[in-house]
């Protein structure tokens, strides 16, 4: 299989140019895309009560419904994978990226209309592999 370009989401307005970005990226690279989106606990999951599981839950699920729509509407021509993991946004996004053996990083950009924040700089700082910002 080719190798893929990863479109990382947080569901904000401006999802769909960056969406549309990976698509061109992917068609024109011959690749794939890979669409993820993290879901960022807000405790270690690992230590979690009953009570912030069922939220991580619902969180989850919630993601998975945007994520069946996107596929739905989904042009043929280009290969989809859509995953939604718990996790540390950079961590889940930096390992995928090495797992995957992504060819690019396409992202929605880390600044909107403020100062950088910390993911979007994380990723750019750390990541191994081009990081295509969406403006």
């Amino acid at each position: 299989m080719s190798k893929p370009i990863l479109v990382g989401t947080d569901f904000n307005p401006d999802m769909p140019q960056v969406i549309e970005q990976g698509l061109v990226l992917a068609r024109a690279l011959g690749g794939h895309v890979v669409l993820v989106h993290a879901v960022e606990p807000i405790e270690d999951p690992d230590k979690s009560d009953s009570d912030t599981e069922a939220f991580h839950d619902r969180l989850m699920a919630l993601a998975e419904e945007k994520m069946a729509i996107l596929r739905e509407t989904w042009p043929d021509d280009v290969d989809l994978c859509t995953l939604v993991e718990l996790g540390c946004r950079v961590e889940v996004m930096l390992r995928l990226v090495r797992e995957r053996e992504a060819l690019m990083l396409v992202m929605g950009t880390p600044f909107r209309g403020g100062p950088p924040v910390g993911i979007g700089l994380q990723l750019l700082a750390r990541c191994t592999c081009p990081v295509v910002i969406v403006p």
